[in-house]
């Protein structure tokens, strides 16, 4: 990277962060810096990447490959470019996240689509239930026919989206046994804080209890809430055993990982270090794809082990889902406008159309 691409860039190693009330952060060597001076040298030919995520990823999938994939970044930069996650919330909470690499002072973070909607109106078309059958259906939906007018929604917000992909999808954990649609009325489920899935939730029966989900397991034991959706993943990595006493399959909506870069700190990248970060991201997300099936079966044969009941929803509870996507359709249409959305409906038809052809 040249140097005066070096100076006033990022404030990655070690990342600076007003909203985490911190006046410095560890470093990669575990010292602390207090300036951007100190962060990033003019001298220095290298590049260090900061990637922030609420998330917990110790000993699941996604934490090991991010891993492995810093090394190979390592590697393939000739030691040009240093990655560091920071997990579990550790720089803010998923709305604070967005709006820090919106504003520079964080350079990259991932989340769900739910909670980049303040920066990125258009993400909530990311997150309408009851539209996909399958990860493969979505990740070749965004492929071949929606990353590129994603990407504009993005770049207007100052945001470079690095890659947008469904690995899993979403399911219901409860401490009640639930057979059918009926059996959501008047449950206490956590949902994530978005109108779209307020309204969703709420079509279906449910007391929506909208809140941080690092507050969800406490939430649970105090009797607060009954019930929780989220990848079968979190009910291990957030110890959800022993308050959570059923699984429902319900496929309700794919579980998306979004990397976003402040986008003038993309730019300030050099090409060849772009080309890298990119094949990094595009390289870790279809490795991910392609092993969390195997992962998803270990996690429910040691629920199962663990004596939690998983079934699959039933058929009223998918007709439940199927009427709950139209409430979020009409309040979108309402926010977005009939064009963004309709275009959107469109391109998913078309995808799933070609999808099934292709792999038939």
């Amino acid at each position: 990277m040249k140097k005066n691409k070096l100076k006033g860039w990022l404030l990655c190693l070690g990342v600076c962060l007003a909203l985490t009330g911190c006046g410095a952060a560890g470093n990669a060597s575990g010292e602390e810096t207090s300036s951007e001076a100190e962060t990033v040298e003019e001298t220095e030919d290298v590049v260090y990447l900061s990637v922030a995520t609420s998330g917990n990823w110790e000993n699941i999938v996604r934490g090991e490959l991010f891993e492995e994939y810093t090394e190979k970044l390592y590697e393939w930069s000739d030691g040009g470019i240093v990655m560091k996650i920071y997990y579990d919330g550790e720089l803010g909470t998923d709305l604070e996240l967005i709006a820090a690499v919106q504003e520079g002072t964080l350079c990259i973070v991932n989340l769900v689509p739910t909670y980049q909607t303040s920066a990125v109106t258009e993400a909530a078309l990311l997150d309408i239930p009851g539209l996909f059958d399958t990860t493969g259906e979505f990740n070749y939906f965004i492929d071949n026919y929606y990353m590129d007018s994603l990407q504009e929604y993005y770049q207007e917000a100052g945001i470079r989206l690095l890659t947008c992909s469904a690995f899993s999808f979403r399911q219901l954990t409860s401490n009640q046994e639930i057979t059918s649609l009926s059996d959501l009325k008047g449950l206490k489920l956590r949902t994530m804080e978005s109108e779209y899935q307020i309204a969703f939730w709420q079509s279906m029966g449910a007391t929506v209890i909208p809140m941080s989900f690092t507050e969800v397991r406490l939430a649970i034991q105090q009797g607060i809430l009954d019930a929780q959706e989220n990848p079968l993943g979190y009910m291990i990595t957030t110890n959800l055993l022993g308050v959570q006493d059923y699984v429902i399959l319900t496929n309700h909506l794919p579980m998306i990982s979004t990397y976003l870069m402040n986008e003038e700190q993309y730019q300030a990248l050099s090409e060849e270090n772009r080309e890298l970060l990119q094949r990094f991201m595009d390289e870790m997300s279809r490795e991910l794809v392609e092993q969390e099936p195997a992962e998803e079966q270990e996690i429910l044969e040691e629920l199962a082990e663990q004596g939690v009941q998983i079934s699959e929803a039933s058929e009223d509870f998918r007709e439940g889902i199927q009427a709950g996507k139209e409430v979020v359709i009409e309040m979108l249409h309402e926010d977005l406008g009939d064009e963004i959305v309709d275009d959107y409906l469109t391109r998913v038809e078309e995808a799933k159309e070609s999808y099934e052809a292709e792999n038939k």
